[in-house]
């Protein structure tokens, strides 16, 4: 995808990256890319990434308006007003050159091209559950903060674009303010995503129609995302799907009170009857842990897999080492999202917020998952650990992560104890704890 390698080149990842070719050989019969090859592919890439590059003036004259909207790791992300197609869009921000010194270009590359993968699925009309992508370029400065806002100012210039408001625009950075910037044009989800969207109903509760809806596209969009291109997520949750408007603002209510959303799998045909005032499509985001690789399928899993812990699936801590990667992480966040659509209440970790592990199961557990001479639970005991070293004086450092001792009691509590404790035979170790601790 032309779209896909443009994304790549404006973090400085290679073209080929999206093949997962770069620089690999293929045994005693020399590299894939031959040096020549090598050389005119960097130009190439060189002359495009060059050709993205917009000036401070394009950036104030293109974007008048802005208002902050979120922060992650790498990105800002902001809501702006487009002069050019005369309307609001979301604008992801990332730093190239922090990207780069925190040695996470690929990490980084690989979501971009994903995004643009899925954003392709939108534009040719085989499934809109996907945010769209409508292009990308660079910049040698960040966006100003007096104009475009940030966490404690969101919306210095108000609410919305004036075009009648005239002011100053903001004056360029000097030369020692110079970076990489990468700036993302996307469209712009007006109802932001689903667990905020619960929030502002009343009661914070939406209609049992309006869930099993919110819910098919939601399993639609992952079915989609694996079936074309083997994706699994590993961080489904409502938070990373997103809600759209399913119809113009010049459809009237009154004449079409109904919308249908038609969706087609295999030979099955499934119509979605909504009312037009609350027609909307769940658009799947945030693709920083996606899996494309159907080679992982049925491998142990590891730390990357660990996305949000609140999230883990409950075999994941039983079994250990033993878990394999694949589509059931997906699953498993799917279904907790699902007790969130149709109860309203909040995240089964905030309904649960008082829950905490029992001191004699945690003590058990700690001897499982902590301790090194158990074996089978190596990725487990990084993940607690991961904060936890030995100082040159050889002084235990740091505080271990405890999450997963009370994820893993909320799920016993919120579901309760299988009847079928499976792999009970070959990793027994925490069913047996589990059972001694809490049955009686």
């Amino acid at each position: 995808d032309a779209h896909a390698s443009l994304m790549l080149i404006s973090v400085g990842c290679p073209t080929s990256f999206i093949s997962g070719v770069a620089d690999e050989t293929c045994g005693n019969d020399g590299p894939l890319i031959d040096e020549s090859e090598n050389y005119f592919a960097s130009s190439m890439e060189s002359s495009i990434a060059k050709s993205m590059e917009r000036t401070w003036s394009f950036l104030n004259d293109k974007f008048p308006w802005a208002a902050f909207l979120s922060e992650g790791a790498f990105k800002r992300v902001y809501r702006v007003w487009n002069s050019s197609v005369g309307a609001e869009e979301a604008v992801s921000v990332m730093d190239v050159d922090l990207i780069e010194s925190t040695g996470n270009k690929n990490v980084v590359g690989a979501e971009l091209a994903v995004s643009v993968m899925l954003s392709s699925l939108v534009r040719r009309n085989i499934c809109p559950n996907f945010v769209l992508t409508r292009g990308v370029f660079t910049c040698a400065f960040e966006p100003p903060a007096s104009h475009w806002g940030c966490e404690k100012t969101k919306r210095p210039k108000g609410d919305f674009y004036c075009p009648n408001q005239r002011g100053r625009k903001p004056k360029q950075p000097g030369s020692n303010k110079r970076g990489r910037y990468q700036y993302i044009r996307m469209e712009l989800c007006k109802h932001g995503d689903v667990e905020e969207y619960i929030k502002r109903q009343p009661d914070q509760v939406i209609a049992m129609h309006e869930a099993r809806c919110i819910l098919f596209q939601m399993a639609f969009a992952l079915h989609t995302a694996g079936d074309r291109f083997g994706m699994k997520h590993y961080d489904v949750k409502l938070l990373n799907f997103f809600l759209q408007s399913a119809n113009d603002t010049d459809i009237c209510e009154v004449d079409n009170p109904h919308t249908v959303l038609r969706y087609g799998v295999g030979s099955h045909v499934f119509s979605l009857r909504v009312p037009t005032e609350r027609a909307l499509i769940a658009k799947l985001a945030d693709y920083g842990t996606a899996n494309l690789s159907a080679e992982t399928n049925g491998q142990p899993v590891t730390l990357a897999q660990f996305t949000t812990i609140e999230n883990t699936p409950p075999d994941y801590l039983i079994l250990g080492d033993a878990a394999q990667q694949g589509f059931g992480h997906d699953c498993f966040g799917l279904g907790l999202c699902m007790l969130h659509l149709f109860t309203g209440l909040a995240p089964y970790e905030e309904i649960l917020e008082s829950v905490t592990c029992p001191t004699n199961l945690k003590k058990k557990l700690k001897r499982i998952w902590e301790d090194e001479s158990s074996k089978g639970y190596d990725v487990i005991r990084s993940l607690i650990l991961s904060d936890v070293y030995e100082d040159e004086n050889g002084n235990t450092e740091g505080e271990p992560d405890e999450t997963v001792y009370d994820t893993l009691y909320r799920f016993l509590v919120l579901i309760g104890i299988p009847k079928d404790q499976f792999e009970s035979n070959k990793q027994g170790k925490v069913w047996r704890v589990i059972t001694s601790s809490l049955r009686s």
